[in-house]
């Protein structure tokens, strides 16, 4: 997706305020997502979109706490909506076969990460019958969904709630960071499995738990539902690497169903 002229004029004025011995680097296009541009300048990453002082606070709440690198905030520009960090190393795992201790890493790191106090961090309760309202796809997939949404969860636990392949870099065979906490709330804990699941199957999920150290039926069901909506909005979402690593999950998601080709 090609930036918006608004995007690179926006992370180019923050630079030059914020940064200016990289103001005349040039701004290399990183990518985008629904809701914001990344750029490179020298060895900083700039983001544009979203609330780029709550992402800032968040950043250094969580930094030095987990044992995997997160961004650490160069500067925050609230008026632009932009956030600037240094380069983490590696390549999103998006379309790409996990490290083989990923699932057992990423099960220590959501345990250190839902214990953190989360002073000033909003609360959202994940409640599965939002998630219904504006779902969409094949009518037998959503017929699934709506018949199990699971009740609002009683525990609420410092979450990233957007733990995607697409926010997860490695490199040489390891994890080497988490971007993109933008979307990180005091939440439901089976959020942070949910895309997991959808993006690395059964086995991955089965071990992520048990270094969490947790498990049970009724988590196992959130953690599906949410996968599995999840899963229908990246299908719908129309972005060529995504749609097909969600057709993919199809088959565990909803194994007892026929899915389109």
């Amino acid at each position: 997706m090609r930036p918006i002229p608004d995007t690179a004029a926006r992370a180019a004025a923050a630079v030059a305020e914020h940064a200016p011995a990289y103001r005349d680097l040039p701004l290399a296009v990183l990518g985008a997502g629904l809701d914001h541009h990344a750029f490179r300048v020298g060895d900083l990453v700039v983001r544009v979109g979203g609330d780029a002082a709550r992402e800032a606070a968040l950043l250094r709440l969580v930094g030095g706490r987990l044992p995997l690198p997160v961004p650490e905030p160069r500067f925050a520009d609230p008026e632009r909506g932009v956030l600037a960090y240094p380069f983490l190393p590696g390549t999103p795992l998006l379309g790409r076969t996990p490290p083989a201790d990923a699932a057992a890493r990423l099960g220590h790191v959501l345990a250190e990460l839902h214990a953190i106090d989360p002073v000033g961090v909003p609360d959202e309760p994940a409640d599965p019958r939002e998630w219904l309202a504006d779902l969409t796809g094949p009518a037998e997939l959503l017929r699934v969904v709506r018949a199990t949404p699971p009740p609002v969860a009683d525990e609420r636990v410092l979450a990233h709630a957007d733990l995607g392949a697409e926010h997860l870099l490695a490199a040489d065979g390891r994890l080497t960071g988490v971007l993109d906490w933008s979307d990180a709330a005091v939440t439901d804990p089976a959020l942070d499995f949910a895309r997991l699941y959808r993006d690395f199957g059964p086995a991955f999920l089965d071990t992520a738990l048990r270094a969490y150290g947790r498990d049970s039926p009724a988590f196992r069901r959130r953690i599906t539902f949410f996968a599995r909506c999840a899963a229908l909005e990246d299908l719908a979402y129309g972005h060529p690497a995504y749609t097909r690593a969600a057709a993919r999950s199809l088959t565990w998601l909803f194994p007892t169903t026929t899915t389109p080709r």
